[in-house]
């Protein structure tokens, strides 16, 4: 049998080679930091293998789309389908109903092969937030069916109406479909990531090999140097690739070529790369690889969403173990007895049997969506918990985020306090906007009347670079703010709220410029100084690196006995940079300086929650509670400053 169209026990190794990157990274094992392009290898092979059978027989004319597509849902359907069941059991007992609500959703969407859609809408895949997403790695099977309910009709097209053209179109599809993938990554980079259009060219890859695109490689040394080197491109992916890498898009395009130098040099004879990859080992993984890619995501997801700390390298080890077990169970079992195609009656009667397969799932997958993640499943403790990072923030609307015209109108800005003239003015980015709760009560039990000008990411500092693409930039809305303190020379102190880390960190690795972030925050310090205003400076809350409501909310279901408290020295290494800028400061201005983490903390830990009560509704934001606990110390900044200055008056 030709080799391009026989059986190629190199290829199922070259699955081998592909999925292991994929669940190593997925373990996080260090040294696979680009594991990820495994898909992109998937990819290539999958375009490879497939239009090798339907370029066949299109050119036979024996083409049936019936039986291409009886053949993809046997081949993928009813593995995925079990393990839709058993996950969707197991998420009901163990997910919290935000992330419940999701798994649902997304278990209904990828029986349709639409999950890519969905997570698009929702996820950075490469955002620590999607490891407590089971289904997240369904993307790539839509992305894949999508492929392929386009693309044999297309073929079929170019076939009977151009034949000599068919490699010269799919080229330039591919290169279309490339060019916009990197033009995508720098506006919008989960597009790249997840539509099918912007990944097509890895599949298109593998499909110009099977059309003949390429002319076998005659020469057996430059046959071993191709298959050689294909590897070392794979190799470097993994192993160089990371989750800042700018992906898919140029930076693809090796683990591609890899992969089709590898297969094009095996369909051209042996090498030793095609014999290595053809050892038992290598073979099985292969073999069961697309079970394994299946099982070892959510296997992942569920086991650290109940340890709720950090794996130990033991327990990867056995979570890979138990990953490939799932893995052969699901291929011996489910997938190897679905794959024979049968005669036309059987045909209906599978068509038939997976929709009512696929409707049972989608029915099962909507109470967790309409009830939005079914919170009656917990006891009312856990769930008062969990819903803090829900509730409703003070003074969001209709007050945060105003544009520069609202600002110069005064339109939709929030009184914090008592009505009357302005004491105080609270400006900065979203922190500002989590404090806001606590300068109203603050600002309460003083007869004191402030306001509150803020944006997401848009710190307080004049002239600085921009930080978020949006809309509105953050130079326009801060100069509105001084606009506004113009016309009101009543305001006698401005409070600065900011995540001064972030910030700090974006300067890091060069002398700061006019545009650079220390800059500018030394000319809003030097304005409100000049126009004789007090200057409080809040030093940032303590970030943590988990979710706290959600966390807290796993340890009280679960019934874990954990401190989940980061410590204070995290802290206070983050803050190193801010600190020496806000020293520098305060040698030059008079600047009152407000640490809440004296207020959150004590020597060791950093609080979490008081009183059973999230002190965060996220990683980083004061929850209302939270807030509200450090209400006694910005009492204590604002007597010192502007009833003080009164008095002085």
């Amino acid at each position: 049998m030709n080799s391009l169209l026989g059986y190629r026990r190199d290829i199922d190794g070259l699955r081998a080679i592909a999925v292991l990157p994929v669940v190593l990274f997925h373990l996080g094992v260090a040294p696979f930091s680009g594991g990820f392009v495994g898909v992109d290898v998937f990819f290539v092979i999958s375009g490879f293998l497939i239009t090798s059978i339907v370029y066949r027989e299109q050119q036979a004319g024996t083409f049936s789309y019936a039986r291409f597509y009886e053949r993809r849902i046997r081949r993928l359907f009813p593995a995925l389908a079990v393990m839709l069941l058993v996950t969707g059991a197991v998420a009901w007992f163990v997910l919290l109903p935000e992330d419940y609500k999701l798994f649902s959703e997304a278990q209904g969407l990828s029986v349709l092969f639409l999950a890519n859609i969905h997570f698009w809408n929702k996820t950075d895949y490469f955002n620590d937030a999607v490891a407590n997403i089971p289904l997240l790695h369904t993307w790539s099977l839509s992305v894949e069916e999508q492929f392929y309910l386009l693309f044999p009709p297309l073929l079929l097209l170019l076939v009977k109406r151009c034949p000599k053209r068919v490699n010269l179109a799919l080229f330039g599809l591919a290169a279309l479909s490339l060019l916009a993938a990197q033009k995508a990554l720098s506006s919008v980079p989960e597009s790249a990531f997840y539509l099918v259009h912007l990944r097509a060219w890895e599949l298109l890859a593998g499909a110009l090999l099977a059309t003949g695109a390429v002319r076998p490689i005659a020469g057996r040394w430059l046959r071993e140097s191709c298959a050689f080197f294909g590897l070392g491109l794979i190799a470097g992916s993994v192993f160089l690739l990371d989750k800042q890498t700018a992906f898919p898009g140029l930076s693809a395009v090796p683990a591609v070529l890899g992969a089709a130098l590898i297969i094009h040099a095996g369909a051209s004879g042996s090498t030793l790369v095609g014999r290595l990859l053809g050892v038992k080992a290598l073979v099985f993984l292969g073999l069961i690889s697309y079970s394994l890619y299946l099982w070892h995501w959510p296997l992942f997801v569920f086991a650290g969403y109940y340890q709720i700390e950090p794996l130990g390298a033991v327990e990867k080890l056995g979570l890979f173990i138990l990953a490939c077990l799932l893995g052969w169970l699901s291929w011996r079992y489910v997938e190897s007895p679905f794959r024979r195609a049968g005669e036309l009656g059987e045909r209906r009667r599978f068509f038939r049997r997976t929709g009512w397969v696929a409707g049972a799932l989608i029915l099962i997958s909507l109470p967790g969506t309409i009830s939005k993640g079914a919170a009656f499943r917990l006891p009312d403790a856990v769930a008062e918990i969990s819903a803090v990072e829900e509730e409703s923030i003070p003074f969001r609307r209709p007050c945060f985020g105003l544009s520069v015209d609202d600002v110069d109108n005064e339109r939709n800005l929030c009184v914090l306090g008592d009505e009357g003239d302005t004491d105080f003015l609270l400006w900065g980015d979203s922190h500002a906007l989590s404090l806001a709760h606590g300068y109203d009560l603050a600002a309460k039990k003083l007869g004191l009347s402030g306001r509150f000008l803020a944006r997401s990411e848009c710190p307080p500092a004049l002239g600085s670079r921009e930080y978020r693409s949006s809309k509105v930039s953050c130079g326009g809305f801060n100069e509105g703010v001084v606009r506004y303190l113009e016309r009101h020379p009543e305001v006698k102190q401005v409070v600065l709220v900011g995540v001064w880390s972030s910030y700090f960190a974006s300067d890091a690795g060069s002398d700061p410029d006019e545009t650079s972030f220390s800059s500018g925050l030394v000319r809003t310090v030097s304005y409100l100084s000049e126009t004789r205003r007090s200057v409080a400076l809040v030093e940032q809350v303590p970030l943590i690196d988990y979710s706290v409501p959600q966390t807290l909310a796993r340890v009280a279901w679960y019934g874990r006995e954990l401190d989940v408290r980061p410590l204070r020295e995290q802290y206070e290494v983050r803050m190193e940079q801010s600190q020496r800028v806000f020293d520098s400061l305060a040698e030059q201005y008079a600047l009152q300086r407000i640490n809440l983490a004296d207020a959150l903390c004590d020597a060791e830990h950093c609080n979490v929650e008081f009183a059973g009560r999230p002190l965060y509704r996220d990683t980083n934001h004061l929850s209302k509670w939270g807030a509200t606990m450090v209400v006694p110390r910005l009492v204590e900044a604002l007597k010192a400053n502007v009833l003080s200055r009164e008095e002085s008056e």
